[in-house]
């Protein structure tokens, strides 16, 4: 969504209130044209495996758009930029943007989410004019891969230096895209700011990288039409919550055009279930030899765990992923000589014909099926409980519902008439209610519902509905998010004890504390 247009500032005005909104060739736009090819916002196969779940933002990006939102400035020149990247900013989602304009010296833009603040940025001018509107900076090749340094390879010291040049069409482009010409902006401090963000999402620290502040101050009188060189060095690392600091300067003609402080989170790497620690919980048996389980969202997370823990009782299990076959073969790889157990089932259990094609395939290959687990969702990001966000908080809870309900719905029949397993991963935040996850809550309660009326409806059906605490997943890769979470290994092996041992079979039942079956160990 282009800038509205704005008058020029003359004294201070209300804030100007709008919403922006990023599509998927804004982010290929703003990587052509500032060489940042960090794949937390190109690749939706990466994205998935990261807490955001999908492609985000550039955080430049969306500091572009915002001074884009400003009113023009024909005599001014940006001296001083101040951002806080407070949470990330996801494709196709409408952000209120206002724009306060205090003066024609200051302006402070922030971006929300609902209620949720996403993005702060501060700018100063000066005053100033650009010498020539045809000033351009040489275009200077980069390397296609962000570097993929990880918080041990980042002392104090860590130096990178380069030249850096913008791509000339695509920065043209983007700027018209944002209309950022009469915004008090040279073509070299535009520059400056991809420069940026080129650091951080491909060098310091690169692949890893969740930018989280800047700090940045451009010269206003830097030559024009100059190669640029820049020369970064970290700072310190701060172990506590993985955030690297890095400092800089981008020069041209040795003059410097900018100096920029840089802070960026380091994400580690995503969590993978163990099978050595689950058979160290629950160990190989036969116990479930003959049966046959299918596993809703089985390829990461707690379903990965579960579908490694039934493998290991023989247990034949299809795992259902829907997009990521990488993922899959690597469970199932993971079982070694016991992999043939794991069949790979790629589809979106959502649909119903999908769920209809793959029964078709049990009935005939196995007669039936024995284990159903519930384990996908949606991508799950906070949001707030706003009139503006209803549409999204319905989606979520439509499709949560049609994740769970859609199979219960194809498979109850054959569980009924093999006295199977009807299991549902809820979670124990349908007590706690966190703030930010009215919608999880919401389809949760919801899924848990439909559970329950299938266990009085089908009463020769065990069903199972298990409220895990917060599991240490992708979802939870974060600093903050690792604190306190439980290992997926523990909650997948009280899962499938529960199932290989059972000590009594009620109708329903609903599985809270993780502590194992002794039976399971003999």
């Amino acid at each position: 969504m282009a800038p509205a247009e704005t008058p020029s500032v003359a004294r201070p005005s209300p804030p100007h209130v709008t919403t922006v909104c990023f599509t998927t060739q804004d982010l290929a736009q703003f990587s052509a044209a500032s060489g940042d090819r960090n794949p937390l916002h190109l690749s939706e196969e990466y994205a998935r495996a990261t807490p955001y779940g999908e492609p985000v933002v550039f955080g430049m990006l969306g500091v572009l758009a915002a001074l884009g939102h400003l009113a023009d400035r024909h005599d001014r020149l940006l001296q001083r930029l101040s951002v806080e990247f407070r949470n990330p900013l996801t494709v196709g989602v409408p952000y209120r943007l206002v724009a306060l304009e205090t003066s024609a010296e200051r302006a402070c833009v922030k971006l929300y989410d609902g209620t949720r603040l996403m993005l702060k940025a501060t700018f100063i001018f000066v005053p100033g004019r650009e010498k020539t509107r045809d000033a351009h900076v040489p275009e200077a090749a980069s390397f296609t891969e962000a570097v993929d340094r990880k918080k041990e390879d980042l002392p104090a010291g860590t130096r990178v230096a380069g030249v850096y040049g913008p791509a000339t069409s695509e920065l043209a482009q983007m700027t018209t895209r944002w209309r950022l010409s009469e915004k008090g902006v040279t073509a070299m401090q535009i520059a400056a700011m991809l420069w940026a963000s080129f650091v951080v999402g491909m060098e310091l620290p690169g692949k890893r990288a969740v930018f989280w502040r800047l700090e940045l101050t451009l010269n206003p009188e830097a030559p024009q039409d100059t190669p640029l060189s820049y020369d970064v060095t970290v700072q310190d690392f701060d172990e506590r919550f993985d955030l690297l600091h890095s400092a800089g300067t981008l020069s041209a003609a040795g003059t410097h055009c900018a100096t920029a402080n840089m802070w960026a989170f380091v994400r580690q790497d995503s969590p993978q279930p163990s099978l050595l620690r689950l058979t160290d919980l629950i160990p190989r048996s036969g116990r479930l030899k003959g049966k046959v389980a299918l596993v809703i969202g089985g390829s990461r997370g707690l379903g990965a765990a579960i579908t490694q823990a039934l493998a290991s009782q023989g247990c034949t299990v299809f795992l259902n992923y829907h997009q990521c076959r990488a993922e899959a073969e690597k469970i199932r790889a993971s079982l070694g000589d016991a992999s043939r157990l794991i069949e790979l089932a790629q589809g979106d259990a959502s649909e119903i014909e999908w769920c209809r094609t793959l029964r078709q395939r049990i009935v005939e290959r196995y007669g039936g099926l024995d284990l159903l687990i519930g384990n996908a969702s949606p991508p799950i990001r906070p949001l707030s409980f706003v009139p503006e966000k209803v549409a999204q908080f319905q989606s979520f809870l439509a499709q949560s519902v049609a994740l769970a309900g859609i199979p219960m719905a194809t498979f109850l029949n054959d569980l009924a008439e093999r006295s199977g397993w009807n299991v549902l991963v809820s979670s124990a935040f349908v007590k706690d209610h966190p703030a930010e996850w009215p919608h999880y809550v919401t389809a949760k309660c919801a899924t848990e519902g439909l559970a329950q009326w299938a266990a009085v409806q089908y009463p020769k059906v065990h069903t199972l509905i298990v409220r895990p605490p917060k599991l240490l997943t992708d979802q939870t890769n974060t600093t903050v998010g690792r604190q306190g979470a439980m290992e997926v290994e523990r909650a997948a092996a009280a899962i499938v004890t529960r199932i290989a041992y059972p000590e009594s079979a009620p109708t329903g039942e609903i599985l809270e504390t993780f502590e194992l079956n002794p039976e399971a160990s003999r």
